[in-house]
Formats: C-alpha cells, structure tokens, sequence
C-alpha cells in the first residue's frame, strides 16, 4: 500500500537565462557547492546570471533546473557568456552558440571549450575567478 508522507511545492527558481545579457556558467571544475560563493561573487560584480552544465543541474543538484544551459535546458545569446571549468561538450555549447562573447577559464589547455572561445584563459578558475573579482571591485 502506498500513503502520502509530505506534500511540498516544486521550488521553481524565477531566473530567465534566456533573456540575460551576462551569463557565468560553471561546470563540473567547481569541487564543491560551498565553492558556488566564488562563482556568484563574480556574477554579482558583472550583474550576470549564473548557469550551470546538466551534471550540476540534474546529478548534483547544486543548481536549479532553471540554470542549466543546453540542447535540453536553456538556449541563451547573452552579450557575454563566461565559461568557468566546463569542457565545452556540444550538449552545453548549443545552449551558448548564440553568445555574442565567450570567454572560457579552464586548467585543460586541450579542452574542447576553447574552441568556441573568443578569450581563452588556461588556468584554475579557483586562482582565475577570485582574481577576475578583484580586479572588477
């Protein structure tokens, strides 16, 4: 037999990646959920929206559904598109095609992301992003 235990609403985020100008989106570089703060620091310093890759959206559960960028998720054609230790999988990179600038930070210089770079960083977003942000402060 099966009885009801808890009924409670789906949290929907109200964030619309689709409409964003900035975009930083992160990927399985981040170790940590607690690192998430680094990541929404420097997306506070440009006023961008944070957007994520499916693991993290749908395997993690860090992020909300409603920040994933991809073939499923969200297609989004920000001005800027900022990706932060993301290996540039087609699935992810569809999602961002219609960016205006792309800037990747990834430590692999062989990374499939930097194909679709306009500025490439090769370095560890851990050292990388806290230098971005004090740099905009």
């Amino acid at each position: 037999a099966m009885a009801l235990v808890e009924r409670s609403p789906r949290t929907v985020e109200a964030v619309n990646l689709a409409a964003a100008r900035r975009i930083v989106s992160v990927g399985r570089g981040i170790r940590a959920k607690d690192d998430l703060q680094m990541i929404d620091a420097l997306a506070a310093l440009l006023e961008a929206e944070v957007g994520c890759t499916r693991p993290l959206a749908e395997g993690e559960d860090w992020l909300s559904r409603e920040r994933y960028i991809g073939v499923s998720g969200v297609m989004a054609n920000p001005d800027l598109f900022i990706a932060l230790g993301l290996s540039g999988q087609v699935q992810h990179m569809v999602g961002a095609s219609g960016s205006r600038t792309i800037v990747v930070v990834n430590k692999d210089k062989a990374a499939p992301v930097f194909k679709y770079a306009d500025y490439g960083i090769v370095g560890d977003l851990y050292e990388v992003v806290p230098a971005l942000s004090a740099a905009l402060a």
